[in-house]
């Protein structure tokens, strides 16, 4: 689907990596593909193929409970 949920923005690609290592097992992102979105020397952390908005909402708002700041953004 076209919506996502950004987990984070990194001045080092790395640290996008290490954050995806460390929530990609979480229920709410499982089976999420991790897009990494490189804007001038920042990487955007993503992780991607909700289907609606509803949905992507869901999985922020059960991460941010979780203590992992997010927003949902569409592609």
């Amino acid at each position: 689907g076209p919506w996502r949920v950004q987990l984070g923005a990194f001045g080092m690609a790395a640290n996008a990596d290490a954050l995806w290592n460390r929530l990609k097992d979480r229920p709410e992102l499982a089976g999420r593909t991790r897009i990494k979105v490189k804007t001038g020397a920042v990487t955007r952390l993503q992780a991607g193929g909700f289907a609606s908005e509803a949905q992507a909402r869901a999985a922020c708002t059960r991460l941010s409970q979780a203590g992992q700041t997010c927003i949902v953004v569409r592609d």
